[in-house]
């Protein structure tokens, strides 16, 4: 779609808002005759404040409107930005937008002006600031109050926010003990069986690529060794350690021990606070490689179903069964993995709210410690899109029904929500949660996606995200990619790489 933009706003915000409406958008800034959808922003300043007008357009249709922030009125929405009159243009063009959407496509987005990945950010800021005196400045209600009045945001979803704002709060106590040098670590496993429909995820899964695997895991374990040595003499407290993917269990039984020896060679593991090995995969996972992973200290893993339908299964792609999926969460109980999360996607093509309610609900008898709730996401690379072009263009009205369903089911089941992410072009821009039961929220996600400490990552496709507090009181965060692909992971000087990798880590860290 054509983008237009007057004054002094955010690009990225901007096509992120757009995409509320516009799904699967792609953008330019040239217009065309034949274009059909456009979004003209234009900033305006006033006294104390800024003024944005919005015009959304497709084919002959148009809608426009107009919104004024005042920078004293924001409560919140900070996300980085420091600059109240920046800030206010944000607001205001969140605001403007909405409306114009609205009065164009008849729906207002569940979660309002929010776009980022992170929807609980503005409520744990609001729950979690004090006066001179030390006492909180927002309760609870509040806090919701604020995000429905100021930012659009439904009630359902501002309570949700609000609820696994609060829940943060205990984990962000746990990054705290030992600060400024608590961290995580993540290794990367980037391949897979067979490669799903929507993937979109660097991850290999034919069977040249797959020859690697050998090669791949003796160098990530070499790189693990090098990075944990040197986090244990520089007296960095590993908290917990995630092993992602692609699907790690694609290793076979040999290779998934070497890996976990590696790491509890050079971890105290019986200190961790969680130790996750990401199955996924149910056609990936047998009692042999679960019971490695119970020796070597796993306290949490996923065996994911997706859905309780085979039919879904297949056209999705998944290589898998519901028996297989039963038969790898029964081997995980038999074994003893102390926790286990379930992933189920709602909005699957095909499978509507009356699919999802049931694999919800046996998916809640089985009662896994953890159950994460996705809304179905495609990205621009996945498979799927080549096979269905009007995928972005499908009612989400079953999909909303389906999340609110889980949400109630859920927490009626004793879960609660701990942890919460969006992603671009999920359906009816919906989110994806994590429920846990009591004391067995998964950790690692809180503390990567909210920053709360470092996490030292090696393996293809993994990043390094430094994260320290200044002497001024800011966070201060850096960001180190390994190559994306396992083939220039391989080809690349890795002891050069480790050593400059060392020193980054040092320098950040004045040590």
């Amino acid at each position: 779609m054509y983008l237009k933009i007057n004054g002094d706003l955010n690009k990225y915000y901007l096509q992120t808002v757009c995409m509320l409406f516009f799904p699967g958008a792609t953008f330019s800034e040239s217009e065309t005759e034949d274009a059909q959808e456009s979004a003209e922003f234009t900033r305006c300043d006033v006294d104390g404040g800024v003024s944005v007008t919005c015009r959304f357009r497709i084919g002959d249709s148009a809608a426009e409107a107009s919104k004024t922030q005042l920078c004293d009125d924001i409560r919140g929405f900070d996300e980085g930005i420091t600059e109240p009159m920046t800030r206010a243009a944000k607001v205001a063009a969140g605001l403007a937008a909405l409306e114009a959407g609205n009065a164009l496509f008849g729906c207002r987005p569940a979660w309002g002006i929010l776009t980022g990945i992170r929807p609980a950010k503005i409520a744990s800021e609001l729950i979690s600031k004090r006066d001179e005196n030390g006492a909180r400045v927002f309760s609870s209600e509040q806090a919701r109050n604020v995000l429905a009045r100021d930012y659009l945001v439904s009630p359902k979803k501002a309570a949700l926010a609000v609820e696994i704002a609060r829940s943060e709060q205990k984990i962000i106590r746990l990054a705290a003990d030992g600060a400024p040098f608590t961290c995580s670590v993540y290794v990367s496993i980037p391949f897979c069986p067979s490669r799903c429909s929507y993937c979109s995820f660097v991850s290999y899964s034919t069977k040249r690529l797959l020859s690697l695997l050998p090669e791949y895991l003796l160098r990530v374990c070499e790189d693990a060794r090098i990075l944990l040595t040197h986090l244990r003499e520089r007296g960095f407290k590993v908290q917990t350690v995630y092993i992602g993917g692609g699907t790690p269990t694609t290793l076979t039984e040999a290779q998934l021990g070497i890996l976990l020896g590696t790491i509890a060679d050079n971890i105290p593991i019986k200190k961790l606070n969680e130790f996750t090995l990401e199955g996924g995969r149910p056609d990936t996972i047998t009692k042999e490689k679960l019971q490695i992973a119970k020796d070597f200290g796993v306290t949490r893993t996923s065996i994911n179903p997706q859905t309780m339908n085979d039919d879904i299964l297949k056209a999705i792609g998944r290589r898998h069964t519901v028996a297989d999926f039963m038969r790898a969460f029964d081997a995980a109980r038999e074994v003893g993995i102390p926790e286990i999360n379930t992933d189920l996607i709602a909005g699957l093509p095909g499978d509507g709210y009356r699919g999802f309610s049931r694999s919800l609900d046996k998916i809640v008898r089985l009662e896994p410690e953890n159950i994460t709730v996705h809304t179905f996401c495609v990205k621009k690379s996945a498979e799927i899109l080549r096979l269905d072009t009007e995928i972005y263009n499908r009612s989400a009205d079953e999909t909303v029904k389906a999340v609110d369903y889980s949400q109630v089911k859920l927490k009626n089941s004793g879960y609660n929500p701990y942890y919460i992410y969006r992603q671009k072009n999920t359906v009816g821009n919906l989110e994806n949660v994590g429920y846990a039961k009591k004391g067995s929220v998964g950790y690692y996600n809180v503390l990567m996606m909210e920053e709360l400490h470092s996490v030292f990552a090696v393996g293809a496709g993994a990043v390094t995200k430094l994260v320290r507090m200044g002497d001024d009181g800011k966070k201060y965060i850096e960001r180190m990619f390994e190559p994306k692909y396992p083939y220039e992971y391989l080809s690349e000087d890795r002891a050069a790489q480790m050593a400059e990798k060392i020193r980054r880590i040092d320098e950040f860290f004045g040590i």
